[in-house]
């Protein structure tokens, strides 16, 4: 199990400590937050995970990921 911390783009609010276990999705996590419709990235990085994405094995305990809704590219 590995303790991890989520802060919500945009808000002012404390970041959310979360404990993930091996084999947990990133759309488990945000879902499981109460942050359903949002997707998971590590602060300041390009890359986003995939809502069936496993998220453990790319975490070490500690981290501090970022939750943000997706953007509409060409809308």
């Amino acid at each position: 199990m590995k303790q991890v911390a989520v802060k919500v783009a945009g808000s002012e609010a404390e970041p959310l400590d979360i404990t993930i276990a091996p084999g947990q999705t990133a759309g488990e996590v945000v879902t499981q937050l109460g942050l359903t419709g949002f997707i998971l990235s590590f602060p300041n990085s390009q890359r986003f995970f995939g809502n069936e994405e496993t998220i453990y094995t790319q975490v070490v305990d500690g981290d501090k990921l970022v939750a943000t809704t997706p953007a509409q590219v060409g809308v």
